[in-house]
């Protein structure tokens, strides 16, 4: 009876290998417990850079990070402007990344008090540059 138990685990142990391997998915596991293995013990912020859901332009998440960072106390939001950036996953994940901070995506009129960052894009007119960032700026109204 033990024998046959073996069996059975060595069986399906091999048959999950194949079915992995057969959907190319060997490679994306070892590349996802690599990415745990050397950022596992990592603040949240760079666990969070370093994973897939930035994997489409981990330069935006540089520039996410240094936003925040910039952005003075007194501010009372952020206007985002990141046309190259899906909306799904890229802008919603901004909001989420400069929480508590309001940010509106887009905004046609952008509220008193609010500063404005523009990733991969011209500054909106009426706008000066406070802070370059990595591939945009901080901005504040004329």
């Amino acid at each position: 009876m033990r024998s046959r138990r073996i069996l059975l685990l060595v069986a399906s142990g091999l048959f999950l290998a194949f079915l992995l391997a057969r959907a190319g998915l060997v490679r994306e596991i070892t590349s996802r417990v690599e990415i745990l293995r050397r950022f596992g013990g990592e603040d949240a912020r760079i666990r969070r850079m370093a994973g897939t859901s930035a994997a489409y332009d981990r330069r935006f998440f540089e520039f996410l990070e240094r936003a925040r960072l910039a952005v003075p106390p007194e501010s009372r939001g952020l206007a985002l402007y990141a046309p190259g950036i899906p909306e799904w996953g890229g802008r919603y994940l901004a909001i989420y990344h400069l929480a508590p901070l309001p940010v509106a995506v887009d905004p046609e009129r952008v509220p008193p008090a609010w500063l404005a960052v523009v990733y991969g894009a011209e500054p909106p007119t009426g706008w000066r540059v406070l802070r370059e960032l990595p591939g945009g700026a901080l901005l504040t109204p004329q």
